[in-house]
Formats: structure tokens, sequence, C-alpha cells
């Protein structure tokens, strides 16, 4: 499980992320086929402002290994700047492990053209 911050990202531009999984003893990518994978992303008050999963297409598998959320900037325009936390799970069959749990910050975005 990774604990700590994201990269900040911008309330003013699409928020992409891939994460690639891999066996912490032999380097081996970890094969995500028939996983389902969610995130959350809560504000200061614990209400989730952002979510996305794989069932839904908003989190994609573009490689073996490899996950990916992608909010469009029209998306991220709905988000205050500031610390939020943020969660990510995968399950497979019956089993659920957490992957994510940190914060990530959102920046104003400066450009308003």
């Amino acid at each position: 499980m990774y604990t700590g911050y994201l990269a900040p990202t911008s309330n003013r531009s699409d928020w992409t992320e891939t994460i690639l999984l891999e066996d912490s003893e032999s380097g081996d990518v970890i094969d995500l086929t028939g996983c389902r994978v969610t995130l959350t992303m809560w504000d200061q008050q614990r209400c989730a402002r952002l979510t996305a999963d794989s069932d839904a297409g908003t989190i994609t598998f573009p490689d073996v290994g490899y996950f990916t959320w992608d909010f469009p900037a029209s998306t991220m325009a709905g988000l205050c700047p500031g610390a939020y936390q943020i969660g990510v799970r995968i399950t497979r069959d019956e089993r659920t492990v957490q992957l994510i749990i940190g914060n990530v910050n959102v920046m104003e975005g400066i450009d308003h053209q």
C-alpha cells in the first residue's frame, strides 16, 4: 500500500495519473485482468468530490500491470483549491486491497483564457 502525497494538480487542467503495480519481492508486473479498481477523493469535510472506477471506464488498463484515471478539466473545475484525501482500492474475486491512502493538493489554475 502506498501512503503519502500524490503530485499536485490544477483545477484548470486534466488530471491523469498512471500507476504500475509490481510484486514487491520479485519485481514482476502484476496482471490486472479481472480486477476492479475504484478511486474516491474527499474534501476536508469527508464529502466525496471525485469518484472513478474501472466498471464505468473512468479508470482504464492501458497495458499489463497499469491502471490510469483521467478527469477532464471540466470536472476538475468543480474543485476548490485545497488539500484532498484520496483512496484507491482493487478487487479481484472476493479479495479487496487498499492500494493508496494519501493526499493530493489541488491548486487554483492561473490561466482563465
